[in-house]
């Protein structure tokens, strides 16, 4: 968006530094210009004329590039990590569909939503899981298109955990790689001036749009239950109730169909830790 010109130049220069870079990056101006990184960082610039949102400027980071897998980092994120160790995890499973990295803070630590697992638990440990982080991870160009990308008019907001649920339904699988790191300074969705409306909508789109009805009901009653009591004031527990109203009576506007997700695909969501209720 413009606004962190210094963590944007820190970003691009932990992908790519002159002569020895090993990725093409490009780097989304969403909506707003951003100045050009130092040149030996060796990324291209794509403007979009509006802000295209969260998951809308990942995909068109994704349609700007021709490579077989695609990463995608926060421009206040910093890549610790090899990517070799990346190539080399989806090369060696021709199924996997996307990676999530281990993001780490200030402090060392990982945040518990950001471990894609119930609670945040084994963060330092690899494995198998039900969904990944769009700020610190990687996915297969053929899996992403096979599934159709990014549900763009999410805007901001559980557009992983759609895309997740679409990528293992299709028969991908997801890989948490805790060795390849990435510092992220510890945040809040109240940053975020609109956050916690969107968030509460959201949950209800993605239900409505990719979960069988009575998933999506369970899906959706339970978390608005948890949202107000996560909402951290009163002002965000009457946006995330607004919102999550809101994506009852609103329908997204892409034209998308409603493609719920197989049985099948729960059982494997569930027996990865992530039932699509939570």
């Amino acid at each position: 968006m413009g606004d962190r010109p210094d963590e944007l130049e820190h970003a691009v220069r932990s992908l790519a530094g002159g002569d020895d870079r090993v990725c093409d990056v490009v780097v989304v101006a969403n909506g707003a210009p951003v100045p050009q990184p130092s040149g030996s960082s060796g990324a291209r610039i794509l403007l979009t004329d509006r802000n295209l949102g969260v998951p809308g400027g990942r995909q068109a980071g994704v349609q700007a590039t021709s490579t077989a897998v695609v990463g995608f980092l926060d421009d206040d994120a910093v890549f610790r990590g090899d990517p070799a160790t990346v190539a080399r995890a989806f090369e060696a499973d021709p199924m996997l569909g996307a990676v999530s990295f281990r993001l780490v803070d200030q402090s060392g630590h990982s945040m518990a939503r950001h471990v894609p697992r119930p609670g945040g638990r084994r963060a330092g440990d690899s494995g198998p899981v039900a969904q990944f982080l769009g700020g610190a991870s990687a996915i297969r160009r053929d899996a992403y298109d096979q599934v159709g990308g990014y549900f763009t008019d999410l805007h901001y907001g559980h557009e992983e955990i759609e895309l997740s649920w679409r990528l293992i339904d299709a028969g991908w699988s997801i890989r948490y790689l805790a060795d390849v790191e990435v510092y992220h300074p510890r945040t809040d969705i109240s940053r975020h001036e609109d956050g916690w409306r969107l968030t509460g909508r959201n949950r209800v789109w993605i239900a409505r749009r990719t979960l069988p009805w009575p998933v999506a009901l369970v899906h959706v009653g339970l978390w608005l239950l948890l949202g107000l009591l996560r909402a951290p004031t009163g002002r965000c527990r009457r946006q995330y109730l607004a919102g999550w109203w809101s994506g009852w009576r609103t329908r997204w506007a892409d034209g998308s169909e409603r493609r719920p997700i197989s049985w099948r695909t729960v059982w494997t969501l569930t027996r990865l830790g992530r039932p699509p209720i939570i």
